[in-house]
Order: C-alpha cells, then structure tokens, then sequence
C-alpha cells in the first residue's frame, strides 16, 4: 500500500514538472507555424509552444524577445499530453506521420509548407553565391552554428543576411538542408554546423586524396560497434535525452552522442 501511494506521489511530482498548454496555445502555436511555412509536426509543435512561452514571459518583463529563444528555462512538454489535446481540439485535424510523429492541420485555414528535406532546388544562383562567399568568410565563433535545420535558420534569419531577407523560416530551413547536402557550403564538426572547409566530411575528402588517415584515425580509432552495443547505445541515449522532448534525441546528434 505504501510503496503504491509513494508511486503515485513520484506520479503526481512528475507530471508536475511538465508544461501542459491549453487549447489556445496550441492553436497560436499552430498557427505561427503556418505562416513560417513549416508543417506542424508534433515535435515541431512541441519546441514552438515553449518557444512563445519563453517570448511571453519577456514581453511581461518588459524585455524584447530574443530571436532565437533560450529553451531551458522552460518547462518541458510531454509529448502524450500534447497529442491528447490536440487530438481532442474540434478545430485540428490530427495525421498521422512517420513512425510515432503526427502532423497537426487547422481546420478551415490553407497552409503553404516547405518540405525542408526535398531535394529539389528553387532558389537562384545568386543566392547560393552569397550564401557561399558569407560562409566562407565567417570567423570560427561566428561560424559554429547549431547542428539542427531549425535553430541554424533561427540564427542566420536574426543575422539578418540579404540573401536570406524575404524568406520564411520553413524556406531558410530547406536552404541549410541542400547547403548540408547538396550545395557543400556547410558540414557538420564537433557536433555543429560549420563553414564547410572545416567540416569532417571536407577534413575526410582532403585526407582521402592525399592517402592519409583522418586525425587519430591512424592510432586511437574508436572501436567498433556491434548490434547489440548499438541497440544498448541508443537505449541510454532515449532514457536521458529530453531534447526535442523526453524519450527523443534529434537524428543529427545521434552519432556524436553515441561516441
């Protein structure tokens, strides 16, 4: 009896350190998304949700909201909370996405997305050449940007770069996307993204034309892993990891935690 009371205190204490929006503040959230042309997935959802909490509390302060808002300070959101209410909201449509995620749709409102992994190109040339020679000239704290698409466009839409200006965040969100993988403008290093020529993948490709072995690859490589280290590895990783929200980790810092 007592070790049952004192689960459901654990219970209680738990779901207490949660943020749990109402209906209207996913609606707004929602709707941001819309007009930053970003579909909203739950976990999309999730992060912009804390994000007008934490531009709420500035305004009330009196303080202008940051453009890229400091999360930590924010509560997280349970993501079986936010899909109840979402789902129970007569005015979203929930759809179910790939694997466990959703997407949510407002009804009675049309909304333009841009599929940031979509490998097609429809920005101009001049874009990309700004957007080359911006890079290539970033000093090293300047040009240690956030590893995920969505907080890279962040940062680079508060730069107010002028090959960015008129674009919305799901668009600059697709342009990190092919700059990664198409364009070689950008890579990742040490858990950032960063002007290219500093990347792993460029380090990678020089060595592997002058036949060399990459960094201490030559005498302090990492093991190998098997598939039993990988299924433990990733286990660890979902039981510790709160960020996008608790029991998920973003896919492009999978590997450096895993190291």
């Amino acid at each position: 009896m007592a070790g049952n009371q004192k689960q459901a205190e654990q219970g209680r204490s738990a779901k207490a350190t949660f943020l749990q929006p109402d209906v209207a503040q996913v609606l707004e959230a929602a709707k941001s998304l819309y007009a930053d042309e970003l579909r909203p997935f739950g976990r999309i959802l999730l992060k912009r949700i804390r994000e007008r909490v934490v531009a709420s509390k500035a305004e009330f302060e009196g303080s202008s909201p940051a453009f890229v808002p400091d999360l930590d300070s924010v509560p997280l959101i349970d993501p079986k909370y936010l899909r109840s209410v979402c789902e129970t909201c007569p005015h979203i449509h929930v759809e179910p996405a790939e694997g466990r995620e959703y997407s949510v749709t407002l009804i009675g409102e049309e909304g333009v997305f841009v599929d940031p992994c979509s490998p097609l190109d429809p920005y101009p040339t001049k874009l990309w050449k700004e957007a080359a020679e911006y890079f290539g000239g970033l000093h090293e704290e300047d040009g240690r940007l956030p590893s995920g698409r969505y907080a890279c466009a962040q940062v680079l839409l508060s730069r107010d770069l002028p090959f960015l200006r008129g674009k919305s965040l799901g668009e600059v969100c697709h342009i990190v996307q092919l700059a990664i993988s198409q364009k070689k403008i950008v890579g990742y290093a040490d858990g950032h993204l960063v002007p290219y020529d500093r990347s792993e993948e460029c380090t990678k490709e020089r060595c592997a034309l002058r036949q060399q072995p990459v960094g201490s690859a030559a005498g302090a490589a990492l093991p190998f892993a098997s598939w039993e280290d990988l299924r433990t590895g990733l286990r660890e990783i979902l039981d510790t990891s709160s960020n996008p929200a608790p029991g998920m980790v973003t896919l492009s810092n999978v590997k450096r935690l895993f190291r």
